[in-house]
């Protein structure tokens, strides 16, 4: 068992005892684990794939009321080899360096006090490509929609390692083909549905 730089993580706000579903990656949001406590200044992250002192790491934040994202550093981290990871705690101690991500509910004083945290840049150009059964293990919602054309479409959107993966079928699916009639990758949820949009117009 190694734990690295546990001694340099200086506390300077109370922590609060919270669990939380956090989706974090150096780059992407490939991986997951849940928070033990949470402060104004950051956060002890249990996961499985842990990241040394130093590394920055772009956190989403699953509350109930719905997810933050914000940037941090990671302070001090202890991994396990892998026959210990299921019975013992491995984690990071990460502290926020883009300010503090703000739960999206009203303030009470049972909430933690957060001051406004700055959103995270855009990102830029085109989401990787993804099949069908990597989309299989992210959060899908399907939906039909009826055009004024009379036709009816499947849409299936999915949220998948930060980004917004779009398919639509026409029904009935006559000829028992799989084959999408559009699919598309977004960074954000509003341009998934401009382009859903865009495409049932004249259909």
């Amino acid at each position: 068992m190694t734990e690295s730089g546990a001694g340099s993580e200086r506390r300077r706000h109370p922590r609060a005892k919270k669990r939380f579903q956090v989706r974090f990656g150096p780059g992407d949001l490939a991986h997951s684990g849940y928070t033990q406590d949470v402060s104004e200044s950051g956060l002890y992250l249990q996961a499985s794939i842990i990241y040394p002192p130093n590394t920055i790491l772009v956190l989403q934040i699953e509350y109930a009321e719905g997810p933050v994202t914000v940037r941090g550093v990671v302070r001090w981290s202890k991994d396990l080899p892998p026959a210990f990871k299921r019975s013992l705690r491995c984690g990071m101690g990460v502290e926020f360096v883009e300010g503090v991500p703000k739960r999206p509910e009203a303030a009470s004083a049972a909430a933690i006090p957060a001051p406004k945290s700055r959103p995270a840049p855009p990102r830029t150009g085109v989401p990787p490509e993804a099949g069908d059964q990597e989309l299989g293990s992210g959060s899908t919602r399907r939906r039909q929609v009826s055009t004024m054309a009379g036709n009816t479409f499947e849409v299936l959107q999915t949220e998948y390692r930060g980004a917004w993966y779009i398919r639509i079928f026409q029904l009935p699916k006559t000829d028992g083909s799989s084959e999408a009639a559009f699919r598309g990758a977004f960074w954000n949820r509003e341009a998934a549905e401009a382009a859903v949009k865009g495409f049932l117009k004249d259909r």
